[in-house]
């Protein structure tokens, strides 16, 4: 009879114990073999790359300089729980400048220098850091929409995300003097058409374009819209832009293979408003083909007083 007990007495702790480890273990081992089991990213074509870049600013009065070039790498695969099987890649310096790796708000780990890593009184502990670019986007790996480097970013208790230059100066004494950064490599991209992505998605709302024309002529030097501003937010947008021309039912870049320089001055949109926006293509050609565009254009919308939002201002218009 006693022998009988025990035996029902270890059946149930053996099972309880089967429950708990079911509960405890199960999971994590039928991740750990999903994980193992996930196909592996493909390897990109172009896995190692050099890029010289030339950025000036200036802190407190002092001016800084650094001219060097950044060695971006691809260095093997990774997993984790978080993300799966992912590639690795790799970024430094060639002169031995500090890099900082950074991540604000951004899918991927970002690559600048550092302006400003301290504490500042009612803000608390804050970093701002120039943006010089991360090797998916150097190695011509991943297409950013809307990206460039040179965007300086804040991170703080009290603001996370781009910042604008009006308040890096205003507030922090930091300005960025000159920048020009490499052109990314092209033909590393595997990506397949199903990942293709509409750029009007991260259109900014509230704004209305209107062409000053319903079509041009091929030899048409300037492209000319107007904006308006029906928010009550005051956008703050960029000089430069890109061309896109639609094929089929998508959009597809043009001229993006051309280094085009612009003006590092802003456009304030302010709330309300209008304003006359011209567009000079002929940076980028002189003569273009007949078919239907439009211009790209950057701009920030403010979330708070201190955070911006990356979107965009597309105008469409006709060559014919």
């Amino acid at each position: 009879m006693l022998k009988k007990i025990i035996t029902v007495i270890a059946l149930i702790a053996l099972s309880i114990l089967l429950g708990i480890l079911s509960l405890t273990v199960l999971p994590w081992a039928t991740l750990f073999i999903g994980l193992q089991l996930a196909p592996a990213p493909p390897t990109p074509k172009i896995t190692h790359g050099e890029f010289p870049f030339h950025l000036v600013y200036e802190i407190d009065g002092k001016q800084y300089t650094i001219d060097d070039t950044i060695i971006c790498d691809y260095v093997g695969t990774g997993n984790d729980e978080a993300h799966g099987k992912y590639i690795k890649w790799d970024e430094l310096l060639a002169a031995g400048n500090k890099i900082t790796s950074f991540n604000y708000n951004t899918d991927d780990n970002q690559y600048g220098i550092e302006l400003f890593d301290g504490f500042i009184k009612g803000q608390g502990g804050t970093s701002i850091v120039c943006d010089i670019g991360n090797p998916q986007y150097y190695l011509g790996y991943k297409k950013y929409i809307d990206y460039s480097p040179g965007r300086v970013s804040i991170s703080s208790p009290l603001a996370t995300g781009v910042i604008s230059e009006d308040e890096l100066w205003e507030k922090y004494s930091i300005k960025i003097i000159e920048e020009k950064f490499s052109d990314p490599m092209i033909g590393n991209e595997i990506s397949t058409e199903s990942d293709y992505e509409d750029v009007a998605r991260f259109a900014a709302k509230g704004i209305i374009v209107d062409s000053e024309k319903s079509s041009y002529s091929p030899n048409t030097q300037q492209i000319v819209f107007t904006w308006k501003n029906t928010t009550t937010k005051q956008l703050i947008c960029e000089q430069s832009f890109y061309i896109q021309k639609r094929v089929g039912n998508k959009w597809k870049d043009v001229y993006r293979e051309k280094a085009v320089g612009f003006s590092q001055e802003e456009i304030n949109l302010d709330p309300h408003t209008e304003l006359k926006r011209i567009y000079d293509i002929n940076i980028y050609t002189e003569n273009i083909p007949l078919g239907n565009y439009r211009v790209v254009t950057p701009v920030l919308v403010p979330i708070n007083e201190k955070t911006f939002d990356s979107k965009v201002i597309c105008g469409e218009f006709e060559i014919k």
